[in-house]
């Protein structure tokens, strides 16, 4: 049996069981949102003990290279010594070129990352400070077209520049930063316009239904993709897109799933995912014989919600302007007999259970003794 160590507990894995679901049985808040290998959400490092090449797949070389692993996908060979990413292993060096404009309120940044750095143009860096908020640089550049990266850096408290960058910031200083981040939306979209002529041209909605038919597979078969599926039937899915575009296109209020927000509050989803649903998207509609400008009007409805979907950072539900967080684990004594979401076993009626909210799994007192949790 291979044992995972992990702040001072050991964990025997289950056959078959990869690290991350061994964590969460026992009662251990790991982060984790996909559990694919998509979000990258659950990084650990291993300090003792070998990693599967699989568990470390898409990660950036110099992760690799210091046994950083996804527990998502990994499955103990032996074993394990594990422990959280450190803050300075997932840092990025940079080297400023130039800085101007400091008498309007915003300095532009001209800088050059010393690794690679993967960003998109409207997220956010964070400045690496010694106490205090770490300052942010909104990046301006789009790595699709400029040769040399760019942001816009604020003052730390409406006043003050961040050490080193202020009217006599000079060529060749060395800085990290944290992110690329994406940022949070300070409230629910309003909805888009609608387009009832689009309705009616896609046979009044059968041609919807046939795209999201086509569509759906796809999704369901992309590694990256199914993971935010898990639990979810295809018809189910594509029954909730299906009112929701028809809600959006037509005006007519059918649609009663959650608002985008809420519906993926708990997912880590990156730009870079978000960019392949569409893509995956766009094939389909070709597929069915869309004109180029039918495609448009179609995705323009799913690029709107954009900021509701991507971000860095889980978000809470919000349900009548009250923040919900259904996070980390709770003790329950069940009032019904069930069954172990992990071994199997019958639970008792009157038993003490480990129940985790999010996932609404529960361990018996065996997979996960009360000291362990």
């Amino acid at each position: 049996m291979s044992s995972l160590n992990f702040q001072g507990k050991s964990i025997e894995p289950f056959k078959g069981e990869t690290v991350l679901d061994a964590l969460l049985r026992v009662g251990i808040d790991a982060p984790f949102s996909c559990k694919g290998g998509s979000c990258h959400t659950c990084l650990m490092q291993c300090t003792e003990g070998s990693v599967p090449a699989q568990a470390q797949r898409g990660l950036a070389e110099h992760l690799v290279r210091m046994h950083y692993f996804l527990p998502c996908q990994c499955r103990a060979e032996g074993d394990m010594t594990l422990r959280p990413p450190q803050p300075d292993d997932l840092l990025t060096a940079c080297m400023l070129c130039e800085a101007a404009g400091h008498g309007e309120g915003v300095v532009r940044l001209i800088f050059e990352p010393q690794g690679r750095l993967r960003y998109r143009k409207g997220q956010t860096l964070r400045i690496v400070t010694v106490g205090g908020p770490e300052p942010e640089i909104l990046i301006t550049s789009d790595p699709e077209v400029d040769m040399v990266m760019s942001g816009e850096l604020r003052p730390c408290d409406g006043s003050r520049w961040p050490d080193g960058f202020g009217p006599d910031a000079e060529f060749g200083l060395m800085f990290d930063v944290r992110g690329p981040f994406d940022g949070m939306p300070a409230q629910d979209l309003p909805p888009a316009h609608t387009d009832p002529a689009l309705w009616q041209e896609l046979a009044e909605g059968k041609t919807v239904r046939a795209v999201l038919e086509s569509f759906y597979p796809k999704v369901y078969a992309d590694e990256q993709l199914s993971a935010f599926f898990r639990g979810v039937t295809m018809a189910r899915a594509i029954d909730k897109q299906y009112s929701f575009l028809r809600q959006a296109m037509t005006g007519e209020k059918i649609y009663f799933g959650d608002r985008p927000r809420n519906a993926h509050h708990w997912m880590i989803i990156t730009h870079e995912l978000f960019d392949l649903r569409q893509s995956l998207m766009v094939q389909t509609l070709r597929e069915h014989g869309l004109s180029e400008s039918q495609i448009q009007r179609w995705t323009r409805f799913e690029e709107y919600f954009r900021p509701d979907i991507v971000k860095s950072t889980a978000w809470p539900r919000v349900e009548g302007g009250v923040e919900i967080f259904n996070e980390g684990f709770e003790r329950e004594v069940l009032s019904e007999a069930t069954l172990c979401d992990h071994c199997g076993d019958e639970v008792i009626s009157g038993v003490e259970v480990l129940y985790h909210r999010r996932l609404g799994t529960i361990s018996c007192p065996n997979c996960a003794p009360a000291a362990a949790g």
